[in-house]
Protein backbone atom coordinates (compact mmCIF):
# COMPACT_ATOMS: atom_id res chain seq x y z
CA UNK A 1 0.00 0.00 0.00
CA UNK A 2 1.47 3.12 -0.95
CA UNK A 3 2.98 5.75 2.05
CA UNK A 4 0.64 8.92 0.15
CA UNK A 5 -2.03 10.15 1.64
CA UNK A 6 -5.31 9.71 -0.12
CA UNK A 7 -7.13 12.56 -1.31
CA UNK A 8 -10.41 13.13 0.08
CA UNK A 9 -11.57 14.78 -3.32
CA UNK A 10 -12.07 18.38 -0.92
CA UNK A 11 -10.37 21.21 -2.20
CA UNK A 12 -7.71 22.02 1.29
CA UNK A 13 -7.58 25.17 3.60
CA UNK A 14 -5.26 28.08 3.17
CA UNK A 15 -3.12 26.89 5.32
CA UNK A 16 -2.49 29.10 8.34
CA UNK A 17 0.81 30.15 9.72
CA UNK A 18 1.42 28.96 12.82
CA UNK A 19 0.03 31.54 15.99
CA UNK A 20 3.65 30.79 17.42
CA UNK A 21 5.36 32.63 14.59
CA UNK A 22 2.70 35.69 14.57
CA UNK A 23 4.58 38.50 14.75
CA UNK A 24 8.28 36.94 14.19
CA UNK A 25 7.44 34.96 17.41
CA UNK A 26 6.70 37.97 20.00
CA UNK A 27 3.21 38.03 20.49
CA UNK A 28 -0.53 37.82 18.99
CA UNK A 29 -1.43 41.26 18.95
CA UNK A 30 1.27 43.45 16.53
CA UNK A 31 2.06 46.36 19.42
CA UNK A 32 2.12 43.80 22.27
CA UNK A 33 4.69 42.15 20.12
CA UNK A 34 6.57 45.25 19.13
CA UNK A 35 6.85 46.69 22.57
CA UNK A 36 8.19 43.04 23.81
CA UNK A 37 10.88 43.19 20.71
CA UNK A 38 12.40 46.79 21.77
CA UNK A 39 12.63 45.38 25.06
CA UNK A 40 14.82 42.48 24.10
CA UNK A 41 16.77 44.71 21.86
CA UNK A 42 17.83 47.17 23.89
CA UNK A 43 17.81 44.87 27.05
CA UNK A 44 14.64 45.09 30.07
CA UNK A 45 17.44 46.09 32.58
CA UNK A 46 19.17 49.69 30.56
CA UNK A 47 18.07 51.89 28.16
CA UNK A 48 15.11 52.73 30.17
CA UNK A 49 13.90 56.47 28.75
CA UNK A 50 14.89 54.92 25.65
CA UNK A 51 12.85 52.10 25.03
CA UNK A 52 10.09 54.66 26.59
CA UNK A 53 10.38 57.20 24.20
CA UNK A 54 10.84 54.57 21.15
CA UNK A 55 7.26 52.65 22.37
CA UNK A 56 5.39 56.38 22.70
CA UNK A 57 6.43 57.31 19.02
CA UNK A 58 5.87 53.55 18.19
CA UNK A 59 2.36 54.17 18.52
CA UNK A 60 1.44 56.32 15.35
CA UNK A 61 3.34 53.52 13.33
CA UNK A 62 0.99 50.93 14.75
CA UNK A 63 -2.02 53.00 14.22
CA UNK A 64 -1.16 53.35 10.64
CA UNK A 65 -0.58 49.60 10.63
CA UNK A 66 -3.84 48.61 12.05
CA UNK A 67 -5.89 50.90 10.00
CA UNK A 68 -4.54 49.24 6.88
CA UNK A 69 -5.36 46.22 8.06
CA UNK A 70 -2.12 44.72 9.09
CA UNK A 71 -2.08 42.23 12.23
CA UNK A 72 1.18 40.48 11.42
CA UNK A 73 4.31 42.37 11.07
CA UNK A 74 5.53 39.76 8.74
CA UNK A 75 3.19 41.21 6.18
CA UNK A 76 5.22 44.85 6.67
CA UNK A 77 6.78 45.18 3.70
CA UNK A 78 8.50 47.80 1.46
CA UNK A 79 5.01 49.28 -0.03
CA UNK A 80 3.43 49.79 3.38
CA UNK A 81 6.56 51.62 4.30
CA UNK A 82 6.84 53.79 1.94
CA UNK A 83 2.85 54.10 2.45
CA UNK A 84 3.73 55.31 6.03
CA UNK A 85 6.59 58.05 4.46
CA UNK A 86 4.25 59.66 2.56
CA UNK A 87 1.69 60.00 5.36
CA UNK A 88 3.97 61.31 7.76
CA UNK A 89 5.00 63.92 4.89
CA UNK A 90 1.42 65.03 4.60
CA UNK A 91 1.43 65.72 8.52
CA UNK A 92 4.03 67.94 7.68
CA UNK A 93 2.39 69.90 5.59
CA UNK A 94 -0.81 70.44 7.11
CA UNK A 95 -3.78 68.21 9.17
CA UNK A 96 -4.46 64.59 8.25
CA UNK A 97 -7.55 63.26 7.61
CA UNK A 98 -8.31 59.57 7.28
CA UNK A 99 -11.09 58.53 5.42
CA UNK A 100 -12.88 57.75 8.36
CA UNK A 101 -13.52 61.51 8.98
CA UNK A 102 -10.34 61.29 11.82
CA UNK A 103 -8.19 64.43 11.61
CA UNK A 104 -4.75 64.18 13.02
CA UNK A 105 -2.71 67.55 13.25
CA UNK A 106 0.46 68.66 11.75
CA UNK A 107 3.72 67.56 13.12
CA UNK A 108 7.39 69.09 13.05
CA UNK A 109 10.06 67.86 11.29
CA UNK A 110 12.04 67.06 13.69
CA UNK A 111 9.54 64.56 15.11
CA UNK A 112 8.53 63.38 11.51
CA UNK A 113 12.61 62.62 11.54
CA UNK A 114 11.79 60.58 15.25
CA UNK A 115 8.95 58.61 14.14
CA UNK A 116 11.05 57.15 10.85
CA UNK A 117 13.88 56.52 13.22
CA UNK A 118 11.75 54.32 15.55
CA UNK A 119 9.97 52.54 12.56
CA UNK A 120 13.33 51.27 11.57
CA UNK A 121 14.57 50.17 15.08
CA UNK A 122 11.12 48.56 15.95
CA UNK A 123 11.56 46.85 12.83
CA UNK A 124 14.86 45.75 13.04
CA UNK A 125 14.03 44.40 16.11
CA UNK A 126 11.02 42.31 15.37
CA UNK A 127 12.67 40.93 12.15
CA UNK A 128 16.15 40.54 13.35
CA UNK A 129 17.53 41.88 10.71
CA UNK A 130 17.99 45.42 8.90
CA UNK A 131 16.60 45.19 5.42
CA UNK A 132 13.17 46.84 5.56
CA UNK A 133 14.92 50.75 6.47
CA UNK A 134 14.22 53.97 4.99
CA UNK A 135 16.11 56.85 5.43
CA UNK A 136 14.71 59.52 7.17
CA UNK A 137 16.12 62.29 5.35
CA UNK A 138 15.55 61.16 1.37
CA UNK A 139 12.01 59.87 2.74
CA UNK A 140 10.96 63.21 3.86
CA UNK A 141 12.77 65.57 1.59
CA UNK A 142 13.63 67.79 4.63
CA UNK A 143 16.50 67.76 7.06
CA UNK A 144 15.72 68.92 10.73
CA UNK A 145 17.98 71.20 12.58
CA UNK A 146 18.69 70.54 16.55
CA UNK A 147 20.64 74.28 16.63
CA UNK A 148 18.81 76.25 19.36
CA UNK A 149 18.03 79.78 18.15
CA UNK A 150 15.39 81.03 20.97
CA UNK A 151 16.64 82.82 23.86
CA UNK A 152 16.81 80.38 26.81
CA UNK A 153 14.11 81.80 29.56
CA UNK A 154 15.18 80.02 32.62
CA UNK A 155 16.89 82.41 34.95
CA UNK A 156 17.97 81.37 38.27
CA UNK A 157 15.02 83.90 39.89
CA UNK A 158 12.69 82.29 37.56
CA UNK A 159 13.08 79.28 38.87
CA UNK A 160 13.04 80.25 42.53
CA UNK A 161 9.66 82.18 41.55
CA UNK A 162 8.47 78.87 40.11
CA UNK A 163 9.81 76.34 43.29
CA UNK A 164 8.24 79.01 45.74
CA UNK A 165 4.85 78.34 43.62
CA UNK A 166 5.32 74.77 43.67
CA UNK A 167 5.70 75.07 47.69
CA UNK A 168 2.68 76.90 48.32
CA UNK A 169 0.82 74.37 45.91
CA UNK A 170 2.14 71.53 48.12
CA UNK A 171 5.08 70.15 45.72
CA UNK A 172 7.84 70.72 47.87
CA UNK A 173 9.51 66.95 45.92
CA UNK A 174 8.47 68.57 42.50
CA UNK A 175 10.15 72.58 43.66
CA UNK A 176 13.28 70.22 44.68
CA UNK A 177 13.46 68.45 41.07
CA UNK A 178 12.93 72.37 39.59
CA UNK A 179 15.74 73.37 41.63
CA UNK A 180 18.16 70.47 40.56
CA UNK A 181 17.56 70.16 36.99
CA UNK A 182 18.15 73.87 36.94
CA UNK A 183 21.29 74.18 39.79
CA UNK A 184 22.96 71.05 38.48
CA UNK A 185 21.63 70.23 35.04
CA UNK A 186 20.18 67.13 35.66
CA UNK A 187 16.93 65.73 33.92
CA UNK A 188 13.88 64.93 35.59
CA UNK A 189 14.47 60.81 36.20
CA UNK A 190 18.00 61.73 37.20
CA UNK A 191 16.99 64.43 39.88
CA UNK A 192 14.45 61.80 41.27
CA UNK A 193 16.56 59.05 41.76
CA UNK A 194 19.66 60.55 42.99
CA UNK A 195 21.71 59.64 46.01
CA UNK A 196 21.49 63.02 47.55
CA UNK A 197 23.29 61.87 50.39
CA UNK A 198 26.49 60.39 48.26
CA UNK A 199 26.36 63.85 46.84
CA UNK A 200 26.78 65.76 50.17
CA UNK A 201 29.96 63.03 51.20
CA UNK A 202 31.82 64.22 47.70
CA UNK A 203 30.91 67.66 48.18
CA UNK A 204 32.68 67.00 51.32
CA UNK A 205 34.64 65.62 50.14
CA UNK A 206 36.28 67.39 46.76
CA UNK A 207 34.00 70.44 46.34
CA UNK A 208 32.00 68.33 43.45
CA UNK A 209 29.83 65.74 43.34
CA UNK A 210 29.14 63.14 40.02
CA UNK A 211 25.97 62.73 38.55
CA UNK A 212 25.27 58.62 38.63
CA UNK A 213 21.61 57.90 39.21
CA UNK A 214 18.58 57.30 36.61
CA UNK A 215 21.06 58.92 33.85
CA UNK A 216 19.56 58.49 30.24
CA UNK A 217 20.27 54.82 28.73
CA UNK A 218 21.42 53.65 31.90
CA UNK A 219 24.51 55.51 30.89
CA UNK A 220 26.76 56.93 33.80
CA UNK A 221 30.34 57.88 34.21
CA UNK A 222 31.91 59.47 37.34
CA UNK A 223 33.59 61.96 34.83
CA UNK A 224 30.11 63.91 34.92
CA UNK A 225 31.40 65.57 37.98
CA UNK A 226 30.22 69.33 38.92
CA UNK A 227 31.59 71.93 41.02
CA UNK A 228 29.13 73.07 43.71
CA UNK A 229 28.39 76.63 44.14
CA UNK A 230 26.63 78.50 46.60
CA UNK A 231 22.83 78.07 44.35
CA UNK A 232 24.06 74.41 43.96
CA UNK A 233 24.27 73.41 47.19
CA UNK A 234 21.45 75.48 48.42
CA UNK A 235 19.23 73.11 45.70
CA UNK A 236 21.22 70.07 47.58
CA UNK A 237 20.06 70.82 50.80
CA UNK A 238 16.76 71.66 49.60
CA UNK A 239 16.19 68.44 48.08
CA UNK A 240 17.99 67.10 51.40
CA UNK A 241 15.06 68.70 53.58
CA UNK A 242 11.87 67.73 51.71
CA UNK A 243 13.16 63.55 50.64
CA UNK A 244 10.85 61.52 52.47
CA UNK A 245 12.49 60.11 56.26
CA UNK A 246 14.88 57.63 55.73
CA UNK A 247 15.34 57.67 51.51
CA UNK A 248 18.40 58.79 50.23
CA UNK A 249 16.66 60.00 47.10
CA UNK A 250 13.37 62.06 46.64
CA UNK A 251 11.29 58.73 46.61
CA UNK A 252 9.60 56.88 49.57
CA UNK A 253 9.41 53.37 50.15
CA UNK A 254 6.10 53.21 48.52
CA UNK A 255 6.66 55.50 45.40
CA UNK A 256 7.73 54.14 42.25
CA UNK A 257 9.46 56.63 39.65
CA UNK A 258 6.38 56.82 37.20
CA UNK A 259 3.93 57.28 40.52
CA UNK A 260 6.16 59.84 41.36
CA UNK A 261 6.21 61.90 38.04
CA UNK A 262 2.45 61.40 37.72
CA UNK A 263 1.58 62.77 41.22
CA UNK A 264 4.79 65.13 41.71
CA UNK A 265 6.46 66.16 38.60
CA UNK A 266 3.46 66.42 36.26
CA UNK A 267 1.47 68.95 38.49
CA UNK A 268 4.56 71.06 38.08
CA UNK A 269 4.87 71.34 34.60
CA UNK A 270 2.42 73.56 34.71
CA UNK A 271 3.80 75.72 37.74
CA UNK A 272 6.89 76.11 35.47
CA UNK A 273 4.75 77.00 32.64
CA UNK A 274 2.86 80.04 34.93
CA UNK A 275 6.04 81.19 36.13
CA UNK A 276 6.93 81.56 32.46
CA UNK A 277 9.33 78.56 31.75
CA UNK A 278 7.96 76.22 29.03
CA UNK A 279 9.17 72.81 30.34
CA UNK A 280 12.02 71.18 32.41
CA UNK A 281 14.44 71.02 29.71
CA UNK A 282 14.66 74.64 29.45
CA UNK A 283 16.08 74.72 33.06
CA UNK A 284 18.74 72.13 31.69
CA UNK A 285 18.79 74.58 28.70
CA UNK A 286 19.42 77.85 31.59
CA UNK A 287 22.33 75.48 33.47
CA UNK A 288 23.97 74.67 30.24
CA UNK A 289 24.66 78.41 29.06
CA UNK A 290 25.85 79.52 32.90
CA UNK A 291 28.54 76.23 32.24
CA UNK A 292 29.28 77.65 28.42
CA UNK A 293 29.96 81.11 29.77
CA UNK A 294 31.39 80.36 32.89
CA UNK A 295 34.13 78.61 30.63
CA UNK A 296 34.83 81.20 27.42
CA UNK A 297 34.49 83.97 30.06
CA UNK A 298 31.89 85.47 27.74
CA UNK A 299 28.11 85.38 26.57
CA UNK A 300 26.66 82.35 24.98
CA UNK A 301 25.90 82.26 20.91
CA UNK A 302 22.15 82.75 21.99
CA UNK A 303 23.07 86.29 23.31
CA UNK A 304 26.05 87.20 21.12
CA UNK A 305 28.07 86.23 17.64
CA UNK A 306 31.14 83.52 18.58
CA UNK A 307 34.47 85.49 18.97
CA UNK A 308 36.96 82.93 19.76
CA UNK A 309 36.60 79.42 17.82
CA UNK A 310 39.18 77.49 20.55
CA UNK A 311 36.77 78.72 23.29
CA UNK A 312 33.90 77.95 21.78
CA UNK A 313 34.48 74.36 20.56
CA UNK A 314 36.15 74.02 24.88
CA UNK A 315 32.65 75.52 26.22
CA UNK A 316 30.84 73.25 24.31
CA UNK A 317 32.74 70.05 25.49
CA UNK A 318 31.91 71.31 28.66
CA UNK A 319 28.81 71.73 28.23
CA UNK A 320 28.22 68.24 26.86
CA UNK A 321 30.39 66.62 29.72
CA UNK A 322 28.68 67.93 32.35
CA UNK A 323 25.18 67.11 30.70
CA UNK A 324 25.75 63.99 30.40
CA UNK A 325 26.40 63.54 26.74
CA UNK A 326 28.83 62.28 24.94
CA UNK A 327 29.52 64.50 21.83
CA UNK A 328 30.01 67.87 22.33
CA UNK A 329 28.11 69.09 19.18
CA UNK A 330 24.97 68.15 21.60
CA UNK A 331 25.34 71.73 23.42
CA UNK A 332 23.97 73.10 19.92
CA UNK A 333 20.71 72.39 20.99
CA UNK A 334 20.83 74.50 24.26
CA UNK A 335 23.33 76.86 23.62
CA UNK A 336 22.92 77.67 19.81
CA UNK A 337 25.27 77.02 17.06
CA UNK A 338 27.65 79.55 15.40
CA UNK A 339 25.96 82.81 13.98
CA UNK A 340 27.22 84.43 10.66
Amino acid sequence: MSNKQVSTGRRSAKRRPPTSRWNFGFGRRLDYAASVALDKFFGHTSHFNTRHTHKRRLEVFMNFCMRHGIQDARTIDQEIIQRFCQYVVARIQGDYQWPEGDTERPISIAYAHNLLSTMNISLWALRGDNRLRVSPRKALGVCRSSVRKKPIVADRLDTQHAASLAIAAGFERGAAVMLLCRAWGMRVREAVMQDLDRMLQEISASGKAAILEGCKGGRSSADRTILVTDFRMEALLFAINVRPVGSKNLLSETDTVRSFLLTEVKPCRLILKNAGIPSFRELRAGFAQDVYEARVGGPSPLKAPIRDRVLDRLGREEVSRQLGHHRYDVASSYIGGVRQ
